[in-house]
């Protein structure tokens, strides 16, 4: 069976997102933390969860109406991939979080967003024709988040 040449990206990314969802789950099996008392780690990951899948609308807000339309439901199917590797990267990231190595280390965070956007580069950026305004505007939301954020006192 051969895969059309728009998926293929996709299918290379799930066989990498399925092997580090495997890895992950063997990590926190083998080498779990003892959670001695309680803590806000559950906090922690559902916010960055939350604020890597805004930043991830927005990416995909402006990058799927520039796929090619000649392909029947190409926008639609790789929206639902992009939330899916959303959901696979969570669980890679709060799997790997619990385990004894990086509990509350917040290099974790590189491990979210180091699955999450590369896989949404390969699947939909990669093959959108983008223009350099559709850069720059992705640019000028991305830069509003992060003075919204991080610049709270203006």
């Amino acid at each position: 069976m051969k895969v059309p040449r728009h998926y293929r990206p996709d299918l290379y990314l799930f066989i990498i997102h399925a092997l580090l969802l495997a890895l992950s789950f063997a990590l926190v099996k083998f080498y779990p933390h003892i959670i001695t008392k309680p803590d806000m780690s559950g906090l922690f990951f559902m916010l960055i969860s939350i604020l890597g899948g805004i930043i991830a609308i927005v990416i995909l807000a402006v990058s799927l109406s520039r796929l090619d339309r000649s392909v029947r439901a190409l926008a639609i199917n790789k929206f639902i991939l992009a939330v899916l590797y959303w959901i696979s990267s969570t669980a890679i990231f709060v799997l790997s979080g619990y385990s004894e190595f990086l509990f509350n280390n917040p290099l974790c965070i590189l491990i979210f967003a180091g699955i999450l956007y590369p896989s949404l580069y390969f699947s939909i950026l990669n093959i959108a024709e983008m223009r350099k305004k559709d850069w720059l505007i992705i640019g000028g939301i991305l830069g509003s988040l992060v003075v919204l954020f991080f610049l709270p006192g203006i």
